[in-house]
């Protein structure tokens, strides 16, 4: 009886480790795609059809970072002065949330714009 029970408890002790290896592999898995599904928040210094400089608050999956600024360019956004969308005529620098814009109007722009 007692070598059934020391069969009985290797074989719960085989699939509860391999229950885990399965868990630790899959939440790798999970990890490794979020990071290029994962979203961030991005500011924009843009000047706008008529030539009034904003600037533009956006969040966007972080794969789509370094292609913003030339894919915004002709889009139509929405301002805080007006009801209607406004066309982007320019970019002139994208940073993330977390990052100071180098130009310095940008970054001026950016200090004086109310959130």
């Amino acid at each position: 009886m007692m070598f059934l029970f020391n069969n009985f408890s290797k074989n719960k002790v085989l699939i509860g480790l391999l229950s885990l290896g399965l868990i630790f592999s899959a939440s790798d898995t999970l990890a490794k795609t979020s990071n290029k599904t994962a979203k961030i928040k991005i500011r924009c210094h843009v000047e706008l059809v008529g030539g009034k400089d904003i600037i533009h608050f956006g969040i966007i999956k972080n794969e789509r970072k370094t292609n913003y600024a030339q894919w915004l360019e002709g889009k139509k956004i929405a301002t805080g002065f007006s009801k209607q969308k406004q066309q982007v005529y320019k970019v002139i620098e994208c940073v993330t949330s977390k990052n100071k814009f180098i130009n310095l109007v940008s970054a001026n722009l950016d200090e004086n714009t109310v959130r």
